[in-house]
C-alpha cells in the first residue's frame, strides 16, 4: 500500500476520534455550568463566551501553527495539538468555577490544529490527481466523529457525568494522537530554511489573488453557516411538542453531519473531474435553496429533511475550500496556507453567532434564514466572477505562491 493511502486511512481514524472529541462535551456546556458549577443565571450567555473564546484563540494562532507546520512537518503539528487539547481537557474535569473553565477554553483555542493539520500533510503528501477524492474522504472521517459525539457525549454524561464526559474526551484524542505517531509517515521534506513569519506569511497569501479570494470568501461562508448555532436549539423547540425537543435537536444535528459522510465522497470525485470551483459554486447555490424553506416549516420532521439536504450541499462547500486552498498554493507553502486559512474560518465562526443571536433577537429566527440565505448566493457569485479556473488535476507545482495572478 503507498505511503500517502496509509497516511490517508489512519487520519481518516484520527479525525474521526478527534471529531468525536471535540463535539463531545460542546452540548451540555450549559447543563454543566448550572450543575456542576453552580451559575443559576446567564448560563447561556456564559456558553456563547466559552464557545467564541475557543474559536477566537484559534483563529489568533492558526497562522502561526500553520508556518510552523511548513518549517518542522505536519506530523508534529498533529502530536502537538493532540497532546495540548488531551490535557486541555482532563483539566476541564476538574474546574471549581467558570473562569477556571474559560480560561481552559481559551487554553483549548491555543492548541487547535489537529484536523487542518491532518488535512494539510493529507494534501501536502497526495498525489495532485488525487487530492480532491483524498480530501473527501478524510472529510467523512471529521463528519462521523462530529456525528457520533453528541450521542456518545450525551450517553456518558447521563451514565457517568459531565465531568467524566472531560475526562473521556481528553484520553479519546490521546488514542488519536498515539495512531497518528506509530502510523504516519511524511513524504514530504520540512524547510528548516524557512523562518517563522507570519506577517511575511501573509503577505505572501495576500499576494496570491487565489489564495486571497478563496480567504475572504471562507471567513464570509463560515459566518453564515454559524450564524444560527445559538438559536438552533430554541427554534427546534418551537416546532415540537411535549418533552420531545432534546431528542428531536440531538437527532436533526446529527443529520447535518450524517449527510456529509454521505456527500463528501461524491463531491470529492467531482472536484476531480470538473474542479473546485465548479463544486463551489455549485454546492453554495444547492445550500442557499435548502435553507431558505427552513424558514417555512411547522414541524420538526420537515425541518429534519431540508437540514438533510443542505447538509448535503455543505459537503461540498468545505470540500471546495480545503481543494482551492491546495491548488492555488505550492506544495511547499500548503502548511501556512491551510493556518492561515483556518484562521479566517475561525474568524467566521465568532462573528457568525455573534451576529445571529443579535438578528434573531431583533427581528427573529425565521428571518435568519433568509440571511443565510441571501449570503450564501452572494458566495457563490463572488466565487464564481473572482475566483479564476483552477485545473482539475495536475496543476503546475513550480508556480510558487507569491507569484500566482
Amino acid at each position: 500500500m503507498p505511503q500517502h493511502t496509509k497516511n490517508l486511512y489512519i487520519l481518516w481514524f484520527g479525525t474521526l476520534l478527534a471529531a468525536i472529541s471535540f463535539s463531545l462535551v460542546g452540548p451540555f456546556l450549559p447543563l454543566f455550568l448550572r450543575q456542576d458549577l453552580g451559575v443559576a443565571s446567564g448560563a447561556e450567555a456564559w456558553s456563547g463566551l466559552l464557545f467564541s473564546s475557543t474559536f477566537f484563540t484559534s483563529a489568533l494562532v492558526s497562522p502561526l501553527w500553520g508556518s510552523l507546520a511548513d518549517r518542522y512537518g505536519r506530523k508534529v503539528m498533529i502530536i502537538r495539538a493532540g497532546a495540548g487539547i488531551g490535557i486541555v481537557n482532563i483539566l476541564m474535569a476538574f474546574v471549581n468555577n467558570p473562569y477556571q473553565l474559560l480560561l481552559l477554553r481559551v487554553i483549548n483555542g491555543f492548541m487547535s490544529g489537529f484536523i487542518p493539520s491532518s488535512i494539510a500533510l493529507v494534501a501536502t503528501n497526495t498525489p495532485e490527481e488525487l487530492i480532491g477524492r483524498y480530501l473527501g474522504l478524510l472529510q467523512t472521517g471529521q463528519a462521523v466523529g462530529t456525528v457520533m459525539g453528541p450521542l456518545v457525549g450525551g450517553i456518558l454524561s447521563h451514565l457517568l457525568g459531565i465531568r467524566e464526559t472531560f475526562f473521556f474526551a481528553g484520553l479519546n484524542i490521546f488514542i488519536a494522537t498515539i495512531v497518528v505517531i506509530f502510523g504516519v509517515r511524511e513524504t514530504r521534506e520540512r524547510q528548516l530554511h524557512h523562518r517563522v513569519n507570519i506577517l511575511a506569511d501573509l503577505g505572501e497569501a495576500f499576494r496570491n489573488r487565489t489564495l486571497a479570494t478563496a480567504l475572504i470568501i471562507s471567513l464570509i461562508i463560515q459566518a453564515a453557516l454559524m450564524v444560527l448555532q445559538p438559536v438552533i436549539s430554541l427554534y427546534i423547540s418551537e416546532l415540537t411538542t411535549g418533552n420531545d425537543s432534546s431528542l428531536a435537536t440531538g437527532i436533526i444535528f446529527s443529520l447535518a453531519g450524517l449527510a456529509a459522510i454521505i456527500a463528501a465522497p461524491f463531491w470529492g470525485k467531482q472536484s476531480d473531474r470538473i474542479g473546485f470551483k465548479r463544486v463551489m459554486v455549485l454546492s453554495l447555490l444547492l445550500a442557499a435553496l435548502f435553507n431558505l424553506p427552513q424558514s417555512f416549516v411547522r414541524s420538526a420532521t420537515s425541518f429534519g429533511v431540508f437540514r438533510f439536504l443542505y447538509g448535503l450541499a455543505l459537503a461540498g462547500v468545505t470540500l471546495a475550500t480545503n481543494g482551492l486552498v491546495a491548488k492555488a498554493v505550492s506544495p511547499e507553502f500548503r502548511g501556512r496556507a491551510y493556518g492561515i486559512s483556518n484562521s479566517f474560518s475561525q474568524t467566521g465562526s465568532v462573528i457568525g453567532p455573534l451576529f445571529g443571536g443579535f438578528w434573531a433577537q431583533v427581528a427573529g429566527t425565521r428571518s435568519l434564514f433568509f440571511v443565510t440565505s441571501l449570503i450564501l448566493l452572494a458566495a457563490s457569485q463572488a466565487v464564481s466572477r473572482l475566483l479564476p479556473d483552477l485545473p482539475a488535476s495536475k496543476p503546475d507545482q513550480s508556480t510558487p505562491a507569491s507569484q500566482e495572478t
